[in-house]
């Protein structure tokens, strides 16, 4: 007898192969030209089961590996019903950042632009994109870094880290991510870490960003409610399109409208409150300045402010859980880390100073490369797609207008012909020799913040924060991994077990 939920996972089933055998028939018909080689795998479904298969984010996955041996760093497949250019090739992968919003478009799936919202940064082109961009880029300004986000960043790292005590159980992704709804308490683990969900909601980043976007302190019963809703909302960015009750797309479209409302409510007080101008009750943050500086629809800023808040603390979340992964197992890196931070704290001891400044952030070059090298080696942002929007030639080969196109960041970071023995976490190949100095890579080389008009503006907040907070675990704190764990891509970065770990307090 079939189970409800066995009937419509049969009518999911039934209508994902309609839709794909659809967009097969439009899309995957042959065009001339010199066209990369590839295989376009099983009828209607092609090679997108392969290319979803969950793999070591240290590695590329079985679907690159095999391709690129084939077929080399530049190949044809079909995934999601249609034809798409894969690239491992840095050349051609700057070639597109360098042209993208020219010759390429926006190209992530509709389940993305359904619970991201259409008028999000990514999926915005040519002056609309410029103008939104530099809203974004003026609010997070180098002064506004190191007066105001420092400060807070240094305050969450202490409150998050408060109630840790000697010789507990932790899963690290829930001092990560929040996976209960008190706000106040840190949760501890002596249950087994793999019974919780990983990648809920970012407590260290979420409070910071959260705070600077909407004026919303850790101790605000609201935060509960945004925690809750955003981490469905994140589960249903990529997710099969069917608005069906139960999945995670249907129950991601359900958050977004529940935190629009939240926004919108927001918005509409705040106008109301200044007169639509900012007033004597503007607050200093990323939402009253958009409503001050621009003359956005309060459908726009809605999304505006679902996205930043999305791009701001999820990368910068798994980045810090992989930064313990990986130093759990280099405690030469630990002992350097040490050093370093003595020698920061030394250094502010004799000039009077207590708290971390924004020199200090800069003065740190080992923790920059061990922030370079998780990044590299973790691989949060697998790949981008876009769609061209003309036709493109390159080293012989044409990749006709219409098709997709995905640039591969890991592949580049795994490559062994840039980086020597690229499966191995090692901070000391971004320094240069023994002055110690930070060694420039290319940036068709090291792409983990993207490039291009679409560069990431948040990128050097993401790494402050990683810094910040390792400042203050290794100085505070010895961890050791208390069951094996490793970081799988599915699509997104996870620990299934949590990464749980076992904390103990140093005494400084």
């Amino acid at each position: 007898m079939f189970t409800m939920e066995a009937l419509l996972v049969l009518i999911a089933a039934s209508i994902i192969f309609l839709l794909v055998f659809q967009a097969s028939r439009r899309n995957s018909k042959p065009k001339p030209g010199n066209i990369p080689p590839g295989d376009m795998g099983w009828p209607i479904v092609g090679e997108t089961l392969m290319f979803l298969k969950p793999s070591l984010s240290t590695t590329v996955g079985d679907f690159m590996e095999q391709h690129m041996a084939r077929f080399g760093k530049i190949f044809l497949s079909n995934l999601f019903g249609r034809p798409i250019v894969v690239s491992a090739e840095p050349e051609l992968n700057r070639f597109m950042f360098k042209n993208d919003t020219k010759m390429f478009e926006p190209g992530w799936p509709k389940s993305f632009s359904d619970i991201a919202g259409k008028s999000s940064i990514s999926f915005l082109v040519g002056d609309a994109l410029k103008h939104m961009r530099s809203n974004i880029v003026e609010f997070l300004s180098t002064e506004r870094i190191r007066n105001l986000f420092l400060q807070d960043m240094e305050y969450m790292a202490s409150f998050v880290m408060s109630s840790w005590k000697d010789d507990t159980l932790i899963s690290s992704l829930d001092e990560a991510t929040k996976v209960n709804n008190h706000v106040t308490q840190v949760r501890y683990r002596h249950e087994k870490a793999s019974n919780s969900p990983c990648f809920e909601n970012f407590q260290f980043s979420f409070y910071i960003m959260v705070k600077n976007i909407l004026s919303i302190e850790p101790e605000d019963p609201l935060i509960e409610r945004l925690l809750k809703e955003y981490n469905t909302f994140t589960r249903g960015l990529v997710s099969f399109p069917l608005k069906i009750p139960g999945t995670r797309y249907w129950k991601g479209l359900k958050s977004r409208r529940i935190l629009l409302e939240i926004l919108y409510q927001e918005t509409e007080e705040r106008r109301i409150a200044s007169g639509d101008k900012g007033g004597s009750k503007k607050k200093d943050d990323f939402l009253g300045w958009v409503i001050r500086n621009t003359d956005y629809s309060l459908e726009k800023i809605g999304d505006m402010m679902l996205h930043t808040l999305f791009a701001a603390h999820d990368t910068s979340s798994r980045a810090i859980c992989l930064m313990i992964y990986f130093l759990d197992n280099c405690p030469k890196a630990i002992a350097e880390l040490k050093e370093e931070f003595a020698g920061v704290i030394t250094s502010k001891q004799q000039s009077g100073g207590s708290k971390l400044t924004y020199e200090d952030y800069k003065s740190m070059n080992f923790t920059q490369s061990v922030i370079s090298e998780t990044l590299r080696l973790g691989n949060i942002v697998s790949h981008i797609q876009r769609k061209l929007s003309t036709d493109i030639h390159f080293k012989g080969f044409l990749i006709p207008k219409g098709y997709h196109f995905v640039a591969h960041f890991s592949a580049v970071h795994l490559d062994p012909e840039l980086f020597e023995d690229p499966q191995r976490f090692d901070p000391w190949r971004w320094l240069i020799g023994s002055s110690c100095g930070l060694k420039k890579r290319s940036s068709s080389e090291f792409m983990p913040f993207g490039g291009g008009a679409r560069y990431c503006p948040g990128a050097e907040i993401a790494r402050l924060e990683m810094a910040v907070f390792l400042h203050h675990l290794v100085r505070n704190y010895d961890w050791a991994v208390a069951e094996p764990d490793c970081p799988m891509t599915a699509p997104f970065v996870d620990f299934y077990k949590g990464l749980p770990i076992r904390v103990r307090r140093l005494t400084n």
